[in-house]
Parts: structure tokens; C-alpha cells; sequence
């Protein structure tokens, strides 16, 4: 198996020529626009569902590499050119890691678990607490003013 993988990656080595950088760049960014496109609406669409985050991203971009290469080169007499539509791709690869990332730390931002960061608050209805209205001399920080109106009560 190593050796068909390593016949394969040289076969490929020596096929592509040199591409021009800016020209790869441009087809991993419009790959990532679109991913983030595709990716976002998919989880919108099937509430989360991390699969679909992951084929609404890269096959958005794969499907824009390839009707770039289709319905706009080949009309113009332009070559094949699979490196594009594998640069597209990894943009939507790209794009797919970043929205899983951002969109699937709902524990967290939801409250859930221990460790949630969260203030958690026990209204004591029977003392009345007397807040201060106005300090002239006051450090200005709420966190302060409150313990300083708790201990002096």
C-alpha cells in the first residue's frame, strides 16, 4: 500500500508544472468564501448537524472549482486544469475546520457543565439589600460598590 501511495505522489510531482502562487492563492480564498458560504447554511439548515457543516463546505467549493473549469475555461479554449479545482477544494476543507471550530462549542456558550464561566444567582427575597445611589468618592467598579453595600448592611 506505501508503494502504490508513493508511485502515485511521484507520478504527480512530476506532472504538475509550476503554477503561479498568486494564481493558487486566488482559488484557496474564492474555495474559502464559498465554503464558509456553503458550510454556514448547511448547519443553519440541519440545526448543527456537523456532517452536513462538513459536505456543505467542501462541496460547495468542489462543485465551484469544477464549473469554473467547465462553464468558464472550457467555452474559452482554456486547459483542464485540476489543480484549481483541488486548490478551490482545500479552500472549502479550510473553510469546514474553521466553521467546525467556531460553531460547535455549544457547551460553553450554552452554560452547560461546571466550568461554565457562569454567575450563578440565589435571590434572597426576605433581607432587603440598600444599595448605594451615588458614592462621591467611589472607585466607580460595580463588583466593589455591591460588596462594600453587602458588608456594611
Amino acid at each position: 500500500m506505501k508503494l502504490i501511495i508513493l508511485v502515485f505522489a511521484i507520478t504527480i510531482i512530476t506532472k504538475i508544472n509550476a503554477q503561479d502562487p498568486s494564481d493558487a492563492a486566488k482559488h484557496i480564498g474564492a474555495g474559502i468564501v464559498i465554503g464558509v458560504a456553503g458550510g454556514y447554511s448547511a448547519h443553519k439548515i440541519t440545526n448543527g448537524q456537523r456532517g452536513w457543516k462538513w459536505a456543505g463546505a467542501v462541496g460547495s467549493s468542489l462543485a465551484a472549482g469544477l464549473a469554473k473549469e467547465t462553464l468558464y475555461d472550457k467555452p474559452k479554449g482554456y486547459e483542464w486544469e485540476t489543480k484549481d479545482v483541488l486548490y478551490t477544494t482545500l479552500g472549502g476543507i479550510l473553510s469546514g475546520m474553521a466553521l467546525d471550530i467556531l460553531t460547535s462549542n455549544t457547551r460553553r456558550r450554552n452554560g452547560g457543565g461546571k466550568n461554565c464561566g457562569c454567575l450563578v444567582i440565589n435571590l434572597d427575597t426576605e433581607n432587603k439589600l440598600d444599595l448605594p445611589l451615588f458614592v462621591d468618592n467611589g472607585t466607580g467598579d460595580i463588583n466593589s460598590e455591591l460588596q462594600a453595600a453587602y458588608l456594611l448592611r
